[in-house]
């Protein structure tokens, strides 16, 4: 844990001691942990939340991510289990390229824990496709690693927050896009998502129970990743946790976060 971190019940705002949230954590079948990708201070925090939920779940625990991808589940099981080494494993998956300083202290203790890690996003080759030239266009090979059909509703809150996304990137400066490449993009998010909550789905069909970490936007409100799942799982236990990181935490008006998760960890935006 770090220092400076504060742990607050999101829906009341209240600040919460860590062994309130680990033990509400610890009851879920599912937990999301929703970071930032480029604050260093969340990784530390998926990072102790991992290390303390396999503690409790034992050979129960299994650890799900956003940055592994489908299409190199093999090569990792066969790392993970010592039939191949790391320079193998590595030639054989895709990676994120702060994998080294952000993802891999926790494949690495997962690995020493005997605990599956589970590569849950969609392969970046079919993503890529779909933002480009949209769902109809992927072939039955495509799907492999796809849990389909992948239906991408408009009109739906997680509809709009993401279109509202994408519009205020433009208004910083960002690539404007028109309204057909937003869709597009729309389509690809939802390829994402429903690879992810089948990943985290069949993990839990094998009796596991799984920290799934992913950018906080798949997450936040039990909207996306979150909202699969329960399409495909309803009784599916569910917490939320998001990683916020901000100046000042322990000064920081967390009221608007109120629904966005059930934990929230606001940490300093610069190292400790």
């Amino acid at each position: 844990m770090g220092t400076n971190w504060r742990y607050v019940e999101a829906r009341t705002g209240r600040t919460v001691n860590e062994k309130t949230v680990l033990n509400a954590l610890a009851q879920a079948d599912a937990v999301f942990v929703g970071e930032q990708h480029n604050d260093p201070q969340t990784h530390l925090v998926e990072f102790w939340l991992w290390q303390q939920l396999a503690g409790r779940w034992r050979d129960r625990a299994a650890l799900a991510m956003e940055m592994l991808e489908r299409d190199g589940q093999k090569p990792l099981d066969d790392y993970l289990a010592g039939r191949i080494d790391e320079p193998t494993f590595r030639k054989s998956a895709n990676f994120w390229k702060t994998y080294d300083t952000d993802y891999r202290a926790m494949v690495e203790d997962a690995r020493k824990r005997r605990a599956p890690v589970v590569g849950s996003n969609a392969p970046q080759v079919v993503v890529r496709k779909v933002g480009r030239e949209g769902l109809a266009a992927l072939t039955d090979a495509d799907k492999t690693y796809l849990a389909w059909p992948v239906l991408a509703p408009e009109g739906d809150d997680y509809h709009k927050r993401f279109v509202a996304i994408m519009n205020e990137g433009a208004a910083h400066g960002g690539r404007a896009m028109s309204v057909e490449q937003i869709g597009r993009t729309y389509q690809a998010q939802c390829v994402r998502d429903q690879a992810m909550a089948d990943a985290v789905a069949k993990t839990l069909d094998a009796g596991k129970r799984v920290m799934h970490v992913n950018g906080s936007f798949h997450s936040d409100a039990g909207l996306g990743t979150v909202q699969r799942l329960l399409w495909l799982r309803p009784r599916t236990r569910v917490a939320l946790v998001k990683c916020h990181a901000v100046t000042e935490p322990t000064r920081a008006d967390v009221s608007k976060l109120a629904t966005e998760a059930d934990w929230l960890v606001i940490v300093p935006s610069t190292p400790e």
